[in-house]
């Protein structure tokens, strides 16, 4: 009886993975994609425009704050001169934190400007490749960059795609801004 019991019990399991197998052969392909962030990230458009904003928003307190650097160190080197009196370590010591809070002040509004640049890039970029992967019938992209893939074929890649996309959405919004004003 236990023998009978245990063939049906191993030709109903055998059936279900045969029906299973056949039901599985129905799932449409899965067409993976992937693209280099970093890339896209670096050479495009509103990427150059990002570090161009930055540099024309924070460039020359940047400089000042470089030139306070070196004149400290000049003092420093004057320091060391035996006869320096206290009150000029005194000043010294007075400047040099001065010049820490100016510049932990300064990086400080680098970094929260930074943070929502990339928050807007990072927008655009999902935004273009959810487009392009729509577009061309991918069905997942994956972040080279990521580091999860060691080899794709060249056909898989939609990097160049992406930027060019980029480009198109970050022109579409800036012209966008121009015709408001």
């Amino acid at each position: 009886m236990r023998k009978v019991f245990s063939l049906a019990v191993m030709a109903c399991l055998f059936l279900m993975g045969t029906a299973h197998a056949a039901d599985s052969s129905a799932v449409p392909a899965v067409k993976i994609g992937v693209v280099d962030m970093q890339t896209v990230a670096t050479q495009s458009e509103p990427a150059q425009a990002a570090k161009k904003q930055m540099e024309n928003k924070f460039g020359k307190e940047r400089a000042t704050l470089e030139k306070q650097g070196e004149a400290l160190k000049k003092k420093a080197e004057a320091l060391k001169n035996p006869k320096a009196s206290e009150e000029k370590k005194l000043d010294f010591i007075r400047a040099k934190q001065d010049l820490d809070q100016k510049t932990r002040n300064f990086l400080r509004k680098v970094e929260q400007e930074e943070v929502k640049l990339r928050q807007d890039m990072v927008t655009l970029v999902f935004s273009a490749t959810y487009e392009v992967a729509r577009a061309k019938g991918f069905t997942f992209v994956v972040d080279v960059t990521a580091g999860g893939v060691l080899y794709a074929d060249q056909s898989m890649d939609l990097t160049q795609d992406v930027l060019a996309e980029v480009n198109k959405l970050y022109k579409e919004k800036t012209d966008g801004k121009d015709g408001k004003k």
